[in-house]
């Protein structure tokens, strides 16, 4: 494996590491899931939203590097996989307006640190679009290095 091929697959990785467990971290609190104010059923939607999360992460972990039958199509199912979990959240913001959702909770927001705000931009919205950033440049530069090693 060339090092464009192991820098791409961390790159890869840090991004649905963050897609998949990061939540689990923020979302696993007293602003969220052991959030009083919550419905009961609600809880059981946010932690099978967890669940899948981190589920899907690990598939496209095992895609990014374990999967060695067709190289290419392993980093292209790990880059797709981390894209659904990642785009999910996208479509939810972008929708948030036609179900009464938020970005950044104003009864929550002082919880979490600057206000759960970085330079103005909601910090989930910033650290999922890095992390989707990561994974997508990752992936070119995985299947650069792919495709030079198997011409070559």
């Amino acid at each position: 494996m060339t090092i464009e091929g192991v820098l791409g697959r961390l790159m890869m990785s840090i991004g649905a590491v963050v897609a998949g467990f990061v939540p689990l971290l923020v979302d696993l609190s007293p602003t969220h899931v052991l959030n009083p104010a919550w419905p009961a059923h609600a809880r059981l939607h946010e932690v099978w939203l967890l669940a899948t999360g981190s589920l899907l992460a690990l598939v496209a972990l095992y895609f990014i590097w374990l999967y060695r039958e067709r190289p290419r199509f392993g980093i292209a199912m790990g880059a797709v996989l981390g894209s659904v979990l990642l785009g999910g959240f996208f479509a939810a913001s972008a929708t948030a307006s036609l179900y009464g959702g938020v970005l950044v909770d104003p009864v929550t927001a002082s919880m979490m640190p600057n206000q759960d705000l970085i330079w103005g931009i909601p910090l989930n919205s910033f650290v999922f679009g890095l992390a989707w950033l990561f994974l997508l440049s990752g992936a070119a530069l995985t299947t650069g290095a792919t495709r030079t090693s198997v011409a070559g």
